[in-house]
């Protein structure tokens, strides 16, 4: 059990004088409730040094890589009187860790920023002070259908749209016609263990093009912020290859992690390639851990062997609550349409690798029995191996896996 030290500071050429504020720190847990490091400090008077006073948390037991969401609203002191300025509170992203070191890495996931211009007018011998509050704009837009256009994939309404879906599990991440089945397993896997962390980039992102959970951070490039080529040319047109929602999370994620291509377009394909050691590092710095991997490294990844029954079996002995199974296979395992069976796929089991009649494929079970995996891949949670699937097509088509913890 940890108690820290929670602080911030505000970024704003108001005087300090006329800046109250009010903070609380949380997580949500998955009845939709607040879960506290810091409940609300009441209204505070901001320090001269644009700091917020020093707010001793409650007796935290989550490891110190654990997000939470730091809150804060704001109020002008005018005379004896305060008035709210914000439209919403702002919020960021923060690790427990980040209030135990200076290493901005552990820092907010971005700024506060207070900027305001005041306007004086007299009504009769009362004078009105009107306080203004200035906001980044959004940071995604696409050329075919740009702000104000009744198509804009990227219109805050859309985008809320999506996101209430995501938060519904109504449906999942999906690259749709992009290589981003990478991002898609990280997103889902943050999606199903910290849907309030989810929802929270996307807001960053959306806002400022910049969002960060642990010490993984997330800062596309202009193109990828305003893709090309980024509707389908088949009717109807206007719909996007890939959802406004996934754009601003997946193709982010790719985009800043790719160290020569920009991630552009839905069309891009080496740009958009993901690795194992991508994935693990990706999760890792999101404060989840490897707890097991088979065929991980680069050599294996490139050239290496196919798992093996025990080795499927292995993985089935780590399908639990606390835990995500992810495995690099050929898509071809789920569409024969797919030419050539090569490793090009990454998915998440949501369940344990089973006979079709419900027991669990063991070392001892014949390579030509009938199977089924439920997982997550191409947005959605299902069984998507092909019917008539034996166990023998699985270790065929299955090349790489890893296992991490969730994401705190």
């Amino acid at each position: 059990m940890t108690i820290y030290n929670i602080s911030t500071y505000i970024k704003t050429k108001t005087d300090p004088k006329y800046i109250v504020y009010e903070m609380e720190l949380y997580k949500i847990d998955d009845k939709d409730n607040k879960v506290y490091a810091l409940e609300s400090t009441g209204k505070q008077n901001l320090q001269a040094d644009k700091r917020t006073l020093v707010h001793s948390s409650l007796d935290i037991s989550d490891p110190e890589n654990t997000s939470y969401i730091l809150e804060l609203n704001l109020f002008h002191k005018l005379g004896n009187d305060e008035y709210e300025v914000l439209p919403e509170p702002m919020t960021a992203i923060i690790p427990l860790k980040g209030f135990l070191t200076a290493d901005k890495k552990w820092g907010l996931s971005r700024e506060f920023e207070y900027n305001e211009t005041t306007e004086k007018t007299q009504n009769g011998h009362v004078f009105i002070y009107s306080v203004k509050v200035t906001f980044k704009s959004r940071a995604f837009e696409v050329k075919e259908h740009p702000v104000g256009d009744p198509l804009d994939p990227f219109s805050k309404e859309e985008v809320e749209k999506g996101l209430l879906l995501r938060l519904a599990k109504m449906d999942y991440p999906d690259q749709d016609q992009a290589m981003l089945c990478g991002p898609a397993a990280f997103f889902y896997c943050l999606l199903i263990d910290r849907p309030d962390l989810y929802k929270q980039m996307v807001k960053e992102l959306w806002e400022s093009g910049k969002t960060k959970i642990g010490t993984l951070k997330l800062e596309p490039s202009y193109d990828c912020r305003h893709p090309t080529k980024f509707f389908r040319k088949e009717p109807p047109e206007y719909l996007p290859k890939v959802p406004a929602i996934d754009w601003i999370t997946l193709a982010s994620l790719r985009d800043t992690e790719n160290s020569f291509f920009d991630f552009d377009s839905p069309d891009d394909q080496i740009p958009g390639i993901t690795t194992a050691g991508d994935l693990k590092t990706w999760f890792k710095k999101a404060g989840a851990e490897i707890i097991y991997e088979i065929n991980t490294n680069i050599v294996n990844h490139i050239t290496g062997p196919k798992l093996t029954l025990k080795d499927l079996c292995s993985l089935n002995s780590y399908v639990r609550k606390d835990t995500h199974v992810v495995m690099l296979i050929t898509s071809r395992m789920f569409d024969t349409r797919v030419p050539i069976a090569t490793k090009n796929h990454w998915i998440v089991w949501a369940d344990k690798l089973k006979l079709i009649n419900g027991h669990e494929v063991t070392e001892q079970t014949l390579l030509t029995e009938l199977v089924e995996l439920i997982c997550f891949s191409w947005g959605s949670v299902d069984n998507q191996l092909l019917d008539n699937t034996t166990l023998a097509d699985v270790i065929k088509y299955s090349y790489a896996a890893f296992v991490i913890s969730k994401i705190p």
